[in-house]
């Protein structure tokens, strides 16, 4: 075998070789449709065909309350009912909010901080009757009629059975697992994916409640952009518009202090492709402003480069 033909054949094994890597390397998880997420479990049975919601049906089934699901970027609900042997009926709705943090917005724009949670998905809460939880891009409500002995165990058998599904149930957005635990109310945080705070230019924005030893009580928040461009951007067109409403103070380590007559006393720092602040400072409440520039600075360490 002559040079050119030996190289030849050894340039087609190696290409053999790695065809035959990618080929039987196995594909990444694909979160199913809501429909395919309709679960079966021993001793219930379908009491009717699922139905399916899409954003401009999903009034048909939730009415007023579809338009809290519509500005999360709502994308479609697949609708259960299921009946058991004893009577029991179970309804399960599977909304696909087409991105994990929106899925966490809608839920968290539902929960109380007080309600009863559980490690379900990212996390989900129940109340009587009913089991509410994110996982993924899905955000589902379980609801059981009547409510009484073995509902609860029901309700634990359908979210395990849905989450089956779900190749990866995640966990809370980053912006979420930054907000310091001292002083934090809770589960107060929320997302607001459009218009946060109000302003049309400002989007992808979280927010949480704290309150000091004292009882004094503010909000920290942070807003996520693609890259520091953006976040330098929005950070200008908010420090203009607060500084025609109510002043700002010079740039302090970092922190800009804005004043607003709805939003009081706020601090603003950038961290990459973030702005964390604080805002709804009491005038005047000196604790209240301590523990808010501490959280600024620390939520500013969690999230630069990130």
């Amino acid at each position: 075998m002559d040079m050119n033909k030996r190289h030849s054949f050894a340039g087609r094994a190696v290409l053999g070789l790695a065809l035959a890597v990618v080929l039987s390397a196995p594909a990444p998880a694909q979160e199913p449709a809501a429909s395919g997420l309709l679960p079966r479990v021993d001793g219930w049975e379908a009491s009717e065909p699922p139905q399916t919601f899409l954003p401009d049906t999903l009034f048909e089934y939730i009415n007023g309350a579809s338009e809290n699901f519509l500005s999360y970027g709502f994308v479609e609900l697949a609708l259960g009912r299921f009946q058991s042997a004893g009577g029991g009926e179970m309804t399960v709705e599977i909304y696909d909010m087409g991105a994990s943090d929106n899925a966490f917005g809608v839920y968290g724009s539902e929960r109380y901080p007080d309600s009863r949670f559980l490690p379900v998905g990212g996390q989900g809460y129940l109340e009587e009757g009913s089991l509410n939880f994110f996982a993924g891009r899905f955000y589902v409500k379980l609801l059981s009629y009547p409510a009484g002995e073995g509902t609860e165990e029901a309700l634990r058998s359908f979210a395990a059975a849905v989450l089956k599904g779900i190749p990866d149930p995640g966990d809370f957005p980053l912006p979420v697992r930054a907000f310091p635990k001292s002083g934090l109310v809770e589960n107060s945080e929320k997302f607001i994916l459009r218009d946060f705070l109000g302003m049309s230019f400002l989007s992808r924005g979280f927010v949480a409640a704290y309150r000091t030893a004292g009882g004094e009580e503010f909000e920290a928040l942070i807003i996520e952009a693609d890259d520091p461009a953006e976040a330098g951007e929005m950070r200008s067109a908010l420090m203009e518009r607060l500084s025609a409403a109510g002043g700002a103070s010079p740039e302090e380590d970092g922190l800009v202090r804005l004043k607003d007559p709805y939003l009081a006393d706020i601090l603003i720092a950038p961290a990459g492709r973030f702005l964390c602040g604080a805002m709804k400072i009491r005038d005047g409440a000196a604790e209240a402003e301590k523990a808010a520039e501490a959280v600024v600075k620390e939520m500013v360490r969690a999230l630069a480069g990130k």
